[in-house]
């Protein structure tokens, strides 16, 4: 009984979480989910920097296409391909083989952040909804700060069910997000920034790009 009970208030903490976002944020977020999904195509070019990758930073350059066609071309410490026609993907592994495997949501193995992948999964990373990725996370709505010699909206987000903290710096005029930075929960170590250095909508592209690759297997070892 004491069990259940302990559950029944944790139940109760997560649903006040989630009733009691700011009415400015679910304004925003809503704007943000129709900007996503409107787009048929993108172009975006990603530079990433994290501990894990040392002083060098990483540049991820995706193509998008509805509904989860991409292209993403990954340069740094390696290089790898990764490519999804929206339902198998394939992607170069860290030897150079090409893997195979259905798509799914929650393996896309390319350093980016909410500001690539709300293209293709916008209705689960932008919302509070229950089953969403932000339904436990708490929010501060900032205006006007500086970045980058531009001023930003700044959607600050403590995410309790992925345990780190979040900061997302948006243009107001198109709702689009240019920067993420990652910490932990206590905001004192920065795990991986992300940073939008191009960003286009609706442009053209070539539907052979999202072709997937045949898998490689690797070769049995001949002695002569």
């Amino acid at each position: 009984m004491k069990t259940r009970l302990i559950w029944i208030g944790v139940g109760l903490a997560v649903a006040a979480l989630s009733q009691t976002a700011d009415p400015e944020v679910e304004k925003l977020l809503a704007k943000m989910r129709q900007v996503y999904s409107s787009a048929k195509t993108a172009h975006i070019v990603v530079k990433t920097t994290a501990p894990r990758f040392g002083n060098q930073a990483v540049t991820t350059d995706v193509t998008y296409m509805k509904d989860r066609k991409i292209y993403a071309k990954v340069t740094g410490p390696t290089k790898r391909i990764f490519i999804s026609d929206g339902k198998r993907i394939s992607f170069d592994d860290l030897s150079g083989n090409t893997m195979q495997s259905n798509f799914d949501l929650d393996a896309i193995p390319i350093p980016v952040n909410l500001e690539v992948m709300s293209f293709w999964d916008w209705k689960r990373q932008l919302s509070t909804s229950p089953g969403s990725n932000m339904e436990t996370s708490k929010f501060k709505l900032k205006l006007n700060v500086p970045w980058n010699g531009k001023k930003w909206t700044l959607l600050q987000e403590t995410a309790y069910g992925q345990g780190v903290y979040a900061d997302y710096y948006i243009d107001p005029k198109t709702s689009l997000i240019y920067r993420v930075c990652v910490y932990d929960l206590q905001k004192s170590q920065l795990r991986t920034e992300t940073n939008v250095v191009k960003l286009e909508r609706d442009v053209k592209v070539n539907p052979a790009l999202f072709k997937v690759k045949a898998l490689v297997r690797e070769l049995p070892k001949i002695k002569f």
